[in-house]
């Protein structure tokens, strides 16, 4: 086989016709599309609804979300939190007068607990 037998392309041209018909017809659809838009957004814009519902966002009166919420300013109020926690850990003061219930600051305690003792397990037992 000699390579002029072969060139290694497509000789023929292709036809014009299908393509302009193809062209035609996209050309036709969007066309179509276009209009049947505007009629569809024309129509919708001549027949607005009588009543139109309240957007729940739009509300101009003062809700206050639920807890928890965002914090103002999160290092006062952190710093507040660790001295109420300190005062509490470092006085004595009623948990429950009825019951007869206090409590000791922590140091004491530990101090009260090492005196004490911890209670421990006895050789054998399981609990």
């Amino acid at each position: 086989m000699n390579m002029s037998q072969h060139p290694g392309h497509e000789t023929r041209d292709a036809s014009v016709g299908p393509i302009v018909l193809t062209g035609l017809g996209l050309a036709l659809t969007v066309t179509l599309v276009a209009l049947f838009s505007y009629g569809v957004l024309t129509y919708l814009g001549a027949h607005r609804p009588a009543t139109t519902r309240v957007n729940p966002m739009s509300v101009e009166d003062s809700q206050i979300p639920p807890n928890p919420r965002i914090e103002e300013h999160p290092a006062i109020e952190i710093q507040q939190l660790h001295s109420e926690e300190d005062r509490i850990l470092s006085s004595y003061g009623w948990v429950d007068k009825k019951a007869g219930v206090v409590r000791i600051p922590i140091d004491r305690a530990m101090e009260l607990q090492l005196e004490r003792g911890f209670p421990t397990r006895k050789e054998g037992s399981t609990r």
